[in-house]
């Protein structure tokens, strides 16, 4: 037997956006419906069909078929939200227990709000990604802020000059009877009173912005008294020509000043400032007064002050300052380093070191770190009395003329040519002497590096009358000219022959070669007979 179920119609028009009864009551019962065609097979759906044409509800077993997936159409979908698909809610949605958003799960990115576009400047809306990443138009707290780090990306321009010392804003001014003027400060807090104190110096800056000119103007004050109590200050105007552009102002209210010096307590007679008018940051010294001079810059960091662009040597020559580049300025100065850069290639300029005597094994420098000192070094070394400097760092061979590792920089830089030790006692029976040149390039003998074919030999002689024997010479010169670095002279070479000679001298001219063979330069040396 199958359990039939009447469904009664509901009385009332309860439906959704004025649609039918029929329609929407059926709509809100389908849930019940639903529960009961779960639990049917498809033979008692289908009985149940059966029943529901001869009760006159055929439309509604139509959609008995499809009470387990409902059709596309079906106004309940508008009902609820999809937990599996994209979804809009018209209304207002309220989370007891708080939201938990999944990245892929909730949405890609978190949660964004609005119409959100990611950019600092230029977006909108807001979002929160899974990473916890917000962006957001602004935010107001109520009681504190906690964070690890703070960045601004907001840029702070500076009109004129920004001092680093005690400085206030002007609330109001009263002009006093006794021409001084009592201003009333602005408190930055409660509680607050202002760090001035007598006899400072002040430095105020106002502006007519108000007048849409846009002129600042300096004015210039000292500090008679103070009273905390009040957070007020009495002062008095400097005249116009103590003033460094030879016109003061008044105080006035939103006026901000700052202390410049002070003109009796020396621990309140120096302070930084930044000007950007002048392009520096200046420390000064010893302030009394609105005019300072040369004594009072401490230290200077941009534009260099013009007194020290004026200096010259005791000849009338200026510095050697280069247009366009900033300097810094101090008297004096204590570092651990200094490292100058070559202003066309940007590579530090190195440190030249003597490292004295050369020695075969140390290690020399060239443009580079010396681990043992932290210094970029280049090494100048001291060789057979000549001053040499690295160029090929950790090089490990000896100074040299023809050495590229070395430059000679100071020392005797003379190709000089000389004949080994002679005996200069000369049997005129018996003539043996042999003459062998030495030769030297920077106290350093080069003999060896010079080639036998460019030694070239040349006699002179005179008879006892004064008479050159010039075919004589010739003839022995196209003989023995190639005999190359020594020669073993004889009686035969004197060429007496009868003649009583006044004058025989041999004489070696030796040329000195280039790396690729070119003539870098010649000498000669002479022994007379």
């Amino acid at each position: 037997m199958i359990d039939v179920k009447t469904i009664g119609k509901p009385k009332g028009n309860s439906g959704k956006g004025g649609g039918s009864s029929t329609s929407y009551n059926y709509g809100s019962n389908l849930a019940e419906e639903a529960k009961h065609a779960l639990k049917a097979d498809k033979a008692t759906f289908a009985e149940k069909a059966s029943y529901a044409d001869k009760a006159g509800y055929s439309s509604r077993a139509a959609y008995a078929d499809m009470a387990y997936d409902l059709s596309d159409d079906s106004p309940v979908r508008d009902q609820f939200l999809s937990k599996i698909a994209d979804d809009i809610a018209n209304g207002q949605i309220t989370f007891k227990k708080g939201l938990i958003a999944l990245a892929m799960a909730f949405c890609k990115n978190g949660v964004e709000f609005g119409e959100f576009t990611k950019s600092l400047f230029a977006g909108t809306g807001g979002a929160v990604d899974d990473k916890g990443n917000a962006e957001f138009e602004s935010v107001r707290i109520r009681s504190y802020f906690e964070c690890v780090e703070i960045i601004v990306n907001r840029l702070r321009a500076v009109e004129s000059d920004m001092l680093f010392t005690e400085g206030d804003t002007i609330d109001s001014v009263t002009e006093d009877e006794d021409g001084t003027y009592t201003l009333k400060l602005r408190s930055k807090w409660d509680g607050y009173f202002t760090a001035q104190v007598e006899n400072n110096v002040l430095k105020g800056i106002m502006n007519t912005l108000a007048k849409g000119s846009g002129e600042y103007y300096t004015a210039w004050f000292r500090v008679n008294s103070v009273n905390t109590s009040d957070n007020s200050i009495n002062v008095t105007m400097y005249s116009d020509e103590d003033t460094p552009t030879g016109k003061n102002y008044p105080p006035c209210a939103m006026m901000n000043f700052a202390r410049w010096g002070n003109q009796v307590d020396k621990t309140r007679q120096s302070c930084f400032y930044l000007s950007g008018t002048d392009g520096q940051f200046v420390k000064l010294i010893n302030v009394t007064k609105p005019i300072i001079d040369k004594s009072n810059y401490g230290a200077v960091f941009g534009n260099l002050p013009d007194f020290v662009r004026a200096f010259k040597d005791s000849d009338g020559n200026s510095l050697p300052l280069r247009d366009g580049l900033d300097y810094m300025y101090v008297p004096g100065i204590v570092t651990m380093d200094i490292i100058q850069l070559n202003s066309w290639t940007t590579k530090p300029t190195p440190t030249f070191v003597d490292r004295g005597q050369f020695k075969q094994g140390e290690k020399y420098y060239c443009e580079s770190i010396n681990p043992n000192t932290e210094k970029y070094e280049t090494s100048d070394v001291w060789y057979y009395g000549c001053k040499y400097r690295c160029q090929k760092n950790l090089t490990t061979t000896a100074p040299a003329w023809n050495n590229t590792d070395w430059a000679m920089i100071e020392g005797n830089p003379d190709f000089s040519v000389d004949f080994a030790e002679a005996d200069n006692l000369v049997d005129p029976d018996n003539i043996n002497i042999k003459l062998m040149i030495v030769a030297k390039l920077h106290n350093i003998s080069i003999t060896d590096d010079i080639l036998a074919s460019d030694v070239q030999w040349t006699r002179y002689s005179e008879d006892i009358d004064g008479v050159v024997r010039a075919a004589s010479d010739t003839n022995w010169s196209t003989k023995h000219g190639g005999s190359g670095k020594s020669i073993t002279l004889t009686r035969d070479d004197m060429d007496f022959n009868g003649y009583v000679p006044r004058v025989i001298r041999f004489t070696a001219t030796v040329t000195l070669r280039d790396g690729e063979g070119n003539v870098a330069t010649t000498n000669s040396v002479s022994y007379e007979y």
